[in-house]
Parts: structure tokens; sequence; C-alpha cells
């Protein structure tokens, strides 16, 4: 996540916190929380930045998930 990325999602949480009275403390923190995590990656590494990171969908064996329907 870039600096500038981190200012974007702020300037979004500012912006849309002030223009609406039911946007309430726990709705605020948890985006603050959400823009903190990206920007440390400790968000699991599920935000992918390019589509490459995976080749396509035939790379990955989905075989185990058949096991799920039983």
């Amino acid at each position: 996540m870039t600096l500038q990325h981190i200012i974007e999602e702020l300037e979004n949480i500012m912006d849309q916190a002030s223009n609406d009275d039911e946007i309430g403390k726990d709705s605020i923190l948890e985006a603050l929380t959400d823009v903190i995590r990206d920007a440390k990656s400790n968000d699991m590494n599920l935000i992918f930045d390019g589509e490459n990171d995976f080749n396509s969908y035939e790379d990955v064996d989905f075989s185990s998930l058949a096991d799920l329907d039983d």
C-alpha cells in the first residue's frame, strides 16, 4: 500500500464520516483499523497488486474441495 493510497483512504473515511451523521465511532475505528492493517501488510497478503499473482485458475488444484461435499 503506497502512501498516496493511505492518504486517499483516510480522506475517504473523513469525507464519509463528516457527511453522514449515522456513521458512528465504531464504523470509523473499523475503517481506520483496516487501513492500518493494509499499510502494515498484516492482512494475510489477501490484496493483490497485479493480475498475475496466480497465472490462471487452471494452475490451482481444486480437487481437494470435492471432499467438502461429503
